[in-house]
């Protein structure tokens, strides 16, 4: 029954969420005609008034991107599956959870290998899995702290890898607590169901990856999700 009320309220959230953000779409539209028709007289503008209309632009451009994100990742996916670059999603996830990162002071580090190839899979699925365990890596660092998030292929005769990673230097997990970590309904947070991972796993295994992780307490923890084809 716990879960029940659960998924009703996280699917009430995704539509009242989705709802706002078309609410925030509009009077951002009539900002942006009113910055496209003062750049009708650039020239008549000093060199400060031109900066400032493309900056406000430039930030316009900046949230209608992220609006457009969160939406497209609100709407129910199905199991549609396609060809896409896990660096692709990456960038994605990132983009997407800059601000909570921001305003932390956290320093999200891209470190992506150029070579990987692209696979078909559920994107939508992927990039939960992503932000839910770049948000975790956050809400374990300190703030002003260092995040990285990687990516890497490697090619044998047998098979084919793609990992991608998130590492954090913050609390760590507990050696008693690693066996539980990915077990149903297991959190060290004061609030939270634990059932985040969980989930993770679930969606990874459903689109035949594997989540993984390594961790040591009071030094922080790597989280990885592994493809192999």
């Amino acid at each position: 029954m716990e879960d029940y009320i659960q998924n009703n309220k996280l699917t009430l959230l995704g539509k009242l969420t989705a709802g706002l953000l078309h609410e925030i779409r509009n009077p951002l539209t009539v900002i942006k005609l009113n910055l496209d028709y003062l750049n009708m007289f650039e020239k008549e503008l000093s060199s400060e008034l031109r900066e400032s209309v493309a900056s406000s632009l430039e930030a316009f451009e900046r949230i209608n991107f992220i609006i457009s994100d969160v939406l497209d990742f609100t709407r129910k996916s199905g199991d549609r599956q396609k060809s896409v670059s896990i660096n692709t999603i990456a960038e994605r996830a990132i983009d997407i959870i800059s601000f909570t990162a921001s305003k932390r002071n956290i320093n999200v580090i891209k470190e992506f290998d150029p070579n990987i190839p692209e696979i078909n899979i559920n994107e939508n699925k992927l990039l939960q899995v992503m932000l839910n365990l770049i948000n975790n890596s956050i809400e374990a660092s300190k703030d002003k702290s260092d995040i990285y998030v990687r990516t890497s292929y490697a090619e044998t005769p047998e098979n084919k890898k793609i990992v991608w990673e998130v590492e954090d230097f913050g609390c760590g997990i507990k050696d008693e607590d690693k066996e539980k970590i990915l077990s149903g309904f297991y959190t060290s947070k004061v609030k939270g169901s634990g059932v985040g991972l969980t989930v993770c796993k679930r969606l990874l295994e459903e689109m035949g990856g594997q989540l993984g992780f390594e961790s040591e307490y009071g030094k922080g923890s790597r989280f990885f999700i592994t493809f192999v084809f």
